[in-house]
């Protein structure tokens, strides 16, 4: 793990180019033709020879390494092929989840999955920004061809990293988009390259366990859910990816000085909860949001590990900073006037 808060920021570069604030769709209209499918259609499309991933489907399916009594789920089921083949290895002990953002999908779903005697598929229909399954339910993700689709990535992948048992992975499988190697088409629906999408996915929480190279024109990382701190337990985002998921509304500042140091001066974008009113009881988090990244910072670092154990015990995602006050006005931070 790289150490951040001082290493270059060549990752929120990446992400600029591609992503706008959270607030707003990074890709509108992509998912307009889900609205209202005509199952048949897309069963022809998704499920035919020619298709990268249906050919390789075998090889996909056992990349994910399921075993029996597994909870999965396939995010962005579509038609269902991939539910159908990975469902039978969780066993009748196991779950399965079928997750997509079309009602007629998920019932189509659900229909050929009890044809085929699948009784362990249940189907979820999602909304833009969440997955919409219960916290702490799955052990791994599935999401094939689906994630270019994200319209909101940051608030997705946070929705499925709370779905997440503590050490649960995600396989990611997503078309390659290389200018002058790709197809057209790709280059065309696909927003971002591979180390976009990975990068973003890194900052929603995970980190990159392994990747397989057995496909052409796709490529398949396998991720694992992540607190991501350093050794010495401060969060290891850097100074760009702090203000780059505070800008698009992913992440929110808190500061866990005490009232007489914020009032000698803080930072604009930070809400003052003092450490001694943590201590107190879970009376002093009741406004801070559950399904937000929640940075903390303290005058030199130190405050904001006894917060983060605090506040790590009644479930946020809370990642606090190295550096302090001080620190972080060096780094650019405005001061509240």
């Amino acid at each position: 793990m790289k150490p951040v808060l001082l290493q270059a920021v060549t990752a929120c570069v990446l992400l600029t180019s591609v992503c706008v604030a959270q607030k707003e769709s990074v890709r509108p209209g992509i998912n307009d033709s889900f609205k209202a499918p005509d199952v048949s259609t897309f069963v022809e499309r998704f499920e035919k020879e020619g298709r990268e991933v249906y050919d390789h489907r075998e090889a996909i399916a056992k990349a994910c390494n399921i075993k029996p009594g597994m909870s999965v789920a396939d995010i962005g089921a579509g038609t269902g092929l991939f539910t159908r083949l990975l469902a039978p290895q969780v066993g009748k002990e196991g779950e399965f989840f079928a997750v997509d953002i079309a009602k007629e999908f998920v019932d189509h779903v659900v229909a050929t999955s009890r044809e085929a005697g699948l009784t362990q598929v249940k189907g979820v229909a999602c909304t833009p920004t969440s997955t919409e399954l219960p916290a702490d339910s799955i052990d791994l993700a599935f999401i094939c061809d689906t994630y270019h689709h994200f319209e909101f990535p940051y608030k997705t992948m946070r929705s499925l990293h709370n779905a997440l048992k503590d050490g649960g992975k995600v396989v990611l499988v997503e078309f390659e988009r290389e200018e002058g190697k790709s197809s057209d088409w790709i280059m065309g629906h696909v927003r971002a390259g591979k180390s976009t999408f990975v990068e973003e996915i890194r900052l929603a929480g995970f980190e990159v366990e392994s990747e397989e190279n057995f496909l052409e024109t796709s490529y398949l990382v396998r991720f694992v859910k992540s607190n991501r701190r350093t050794p010495q337990g401060h969060t290891s985002d850097s100074v760009a990816n702090v203000k780059q998921l505070l800008g698009n509304g992913t992440a929110v500042l808190i500061d866990v000085r005490e009232q007489q140091e914020w009032d000698a001066g803080h930072l604009q974008a930070a809400k003052l909860v003092p450490l001694s009113e943590l201590r107190q009881g879970p009376e002093a988090t009741a406004k801070l949001p559950k399904n937000q990244v929640i940075y903390c910072h303290c005058r030199s670092g130190r405050r904001v590990l006894a917060a983060a154990e605090i506040l790590s015990a009644q479930g946020f995602d809370i990642r606090p900073l190295p550096l302090g006050f001080d620190a972080l006005v060096a780094e650019g931070f405005e001061t509240a006037k």
